[in-house]
């Protein structure tokens, strides 16, 4: 006999599944880049370290209203 090997699931079925306990339990022996890690996700979410400086907006000229 064959042996199977498990399909591990994806992050979308954990989700849709209600199984992320599952999905972190199957790749706990993973590792990665830390700093690569934070600076995709400071890059995902938009936010800086430092904030950039606000734009002054210049007047349109139009004082008639409409």
């Amino acid at each position: 006999m064959a042996s199977k090997k498990k399909t591990r699931i994806t992050l979308k079925q954990a989700v849709e599944r209600g199984k992320l306990n599952e999905f972190i339990a199957e790749r706990e022996d993973q590792s990665g880049d830390m700093d690569q890690f934070n600076a995709c996700l400071t890059s995902m979410a938009g936010t800086r370290k430092e904030a950039p400086a606000a734009s002054s907006r210049e007047p349109s000229g139009d004082s008639s209203g409409s």
